[in-house]
Parts: structure tokens; sequence; C-alpha cells
């Protein structure tokens, strides 16, 4: 299964170049590209033999004014950035709102023009800053850079919360049409951004039948945290990932953990997520909101603990301590030795990626039968122990699921019929 990194900070640079065969190609969120635009377009050319996609961001338009001004009063300057070069309107519509208004989709700009402007962004911007005078302080960094294109462009796209009522289901599927047919030299991959509860009643088939005429699909299941995952919404993403393979179409997420991963055996092609951050995520969170604490990937329960709870939990249970290639050395069989991640939070991140990308290889040898029965076991392993520490779902906050309960959703989830 392939793991496409999404670019977040500057201080993945240097890991994402060292950790080259942890993954398969990588993400770069548009608003980042646009505030930072030497240094970014450099940073993709130096992983020329990476394919890559911009991420076009146009969701974060649905965020109220609020969101885009800073204390000063003026937009914030990524998001200006990024709006101008969609739209030289975009801007001058949103400073007439009110502080707690969001630009109705009936005020957008011509959607000719504005998808037009998209595709350019993600197929030019990079060649033209490489290109400029800023750029070259910045390419002296590498042996050798190459502008390639990328290997998908992505319609504007907004969350909606049902296929039948809501504009910005519309909008997006009209910005995918009209890419589908101007775009004809890189595959057009719309993004199907909604929460579980949008494929409830007729919202699979509606959505299966509007986008199977696309050969990829980008799937962002808005919030759909794993800890926090039901049942019902599990079957229900599955599902919409099992009709949509049905018709030929391939499907990846912009955001997923390992739940997520398993949907492989739904037919899930790809998985995205950040280095330590973004396994799920809401649109309604405003680009540069902060990235997550340093944390520990306990790969024996599929998820993260604050490395205060890893200290206890690793003490508690040996066994699950991890034996990478990262932590092996590090660890030396002495739980004690977690504090040395706490003073080096990089090795957090390799340990991270390195378990990913063993995860990633070897689920798809597995069924979906197998993985339950892991989760089960863990489960009637580690619940008791867990659901007793302090602050006990410290990664699922005011979550109705207590200590390892979600791997029983899990394991339910992935098993149902779809």
């Amino acid at each position: 299964m392939k793991l496409h990194l999404r670019f977040g900070m500057h201080r993945d640079v240097q890991l994402m170049h060292e950790e080259k065969d942890k993954y398969d190609g990588f993400v770069i969120p548009a608003h980042i590209l646009a505030h930072q635009a030497a240094s970014t377009s450099v940073f993709v050319t130096s992983l020329y033999d990476r394919p890559y996609i911009i991420d076009p961001m146009t969701f974060i338009l649905q965020n109220p004014k609020s969101a885009h001004v800073s204390d000063a009063g003026t937009i914030r300057p990524s998001v200006e950035k990024l709006f101008s070069d969609y739209h030289p309107k975009l801007i001058e519509k949103i400073l007439t709102l009110s502080d707690d208004q969001t630009l109705s989709p009936k005020n957008y700009p011509d959607l000719g023009e504005f998808c037009q402007n998209c595709y350019n962004f993600q197929t030019k911007k990079v060649s033209t800053e490489v290109g400029e005078t800023g750029a070259a302080k910045y390419l002296k960094r590498y042996k050798k850079t190459q502008s390639i294109m990328p290997r998908l462009v992505v319609p504007p796209y907004f969350c909606f919360a049902n296929t039948s009522t809501d504009p910005f289901y519309a909008i997006s599927l009209e910005c995918a049409q009209i890419f589908q047919t101007k775009v004809k030299n890189i595959p057009v991959a719309p993004v199907v951004l909604c929460a579980p509860a949008a494929l409830k009643s007729n919202g699979v088939a509606k959505i299966t039948e509007d986008y199977a005429g696309f050969p990829t699909v980008l799937l962002w299941m808005d919030g759909f945290a794993q800890g926090q995952a039901q049942v019902a919404d599990i079957v229900l993403v599955r599902k919409l990932i099992h009709e949509l393979t049905s018709k030929g179409v391939k499907v990846e997420t912009l955001y997923g953990g390992y739940l997520m991963a398993t949907m492989c055996f739904d037919g899930l092609q790809a998985l995205s997520h950040g280095v330590l951050y973004t396994q799920h995520k809401s649109h309604t969170l405003s680009p540069g909101s902060g990235g997550a604490p340093e944390r520990y990937y306990i790969p024996g329960i599929w998820e993260f603990r604050s490395m205060s709870q890893t200290d206890i939990i690793l003490h508690q249970h040996p066994d699950l301590m991890c034996n990478c290639a990262v932590c092996a050395p590090v660890l030396a069989g002495n739980p004690d030795n977690i504090v040395k991640f706490m003073d080096n939070p990089e090795l957090l991140r390799r340990h991270f990626l390195t378990i990913r990308r063993g995860e990633l290889d070897k689920i798809e040898s597995s069924s979906a039968k197998n993985e339950a029965a892991r989760f089960l076991s863990a489960n009637r392993k580690y619940h008791e122990a867990f659901s007793a520490l302090p602050n006990p779902d410290a990664m699922v906050s005011n979550a109705p699921i207590q200590g390892l309960d979600y791997l029983k959703n899990w394991a339910d989830g992935i098993t149902a019929t779809v």
C-alpha cells in the first residue's frame, strides 16, 4: 500500500530527504507553497524522484472571515497570497464580510476562471518560482533539482453536509467537471470531503454516480478520528471506497491512520498523513493552527500516546516496547530509556515513519479477519490496564470510548458486510 507524506513544516525537509525509502510520494499544501514559494518550490524539485500533488486547500474559503484575518485586521499572509493567486476578487469579497460570516458559494468568482487559476497554480507555480532570483540560495543546498509536473491535479473542493441540498456539494462537483473537460495532459483527481454522516441515505450512491468518471478520487473523511470512530461510520466509509473501486476508480485518502489503512481490503490504494500529525483533520481548523505535541506511536495499539503516558505504559507492559531499527538501539530493552525520545524528538518522527512503512508493506498480505483478530487480542490484553491510567484517553479527549474500546469498534467495523 502506498504512503504519501503530507509536508507540513520545514523541519520535514531533512527527514523526507534521508528517509525516501519510507514513502512513495508527497503532498504539498497550497497555502505553504504560496507563502514560502521559493524554498518550498526548490524543495519539491529536490525530490524529483518522488511524485507529488498540490492540495489546493480551497475548503478554507468556508471558514469565517475571522479565521482569515490577523489581530491587526489584515488578511493572513499565507491566505492572502493563495487567494490572490486563485482570483483577484477573492480578498476583496472576504473583506466585505463581518467577522462571523463566510463567503457564500453564490458570491464566489467565475468558476471557469477560478478553476483555471487553480490549475495554473498547481502546474506552473513550482517551475516559475525556481526560476526566480529568490530561489538561488535554496538551490545551493541540493546537488540536483528538477522541475516535474504533479502526478495529479486537484480541482477546487469544499466540505459538504449532504449530497442533495448542500450547495458546496454542487460547486465541488461543478469544479471537478470543469477540470475534467479542460485538463487533458494530467489525470484529474477530485476530493470528496465530508463527514461519514453525509454518506447515509443516498450519499454513497450519489457520490459514486457523480464521480465514477474520474480515474482517481481523493477521500477526506472530515474529522474521522480513528480513536473515536463508530462501527456504523467505519462501514459507511468502507462502502464508499468499495463502490468507487467497483467502478474502476482509484481511491486514495488525504488523511488517515491505521484504521483507514485496513480499507485496502475494500480497494483503498494509498494513505496520506504528515509525520506525527494529520492522521485525521477537521476542515474547520485554520491552516497553521499549530502542530501536534511530541508523542510516541505504540505499534501494539496502533495509536499515539503522550510521552508521559508512554513512560507508564512501557513500564507496565514491556512487551509493548518497539523493536524497530530506530527504537531497538535506543530502548535496548529498558523502558527507562524512553526519556531519550523526549530529549531527541527527531527519534519520534523516524520511529513513526519506520513503523508506518512496515505496517503498509505488511497489511496487503493480511485480511480483514486477521486484522480484526489482532485488534481484539490487544483489547483483551491491555484494555483494563489502559483504562486505569491517569487521563487514560488523552488521545480521544472528551470521546465516549474508553481505554482501548476503539479496537473493538475497528474489529466490528472492518469485518461487517458492506
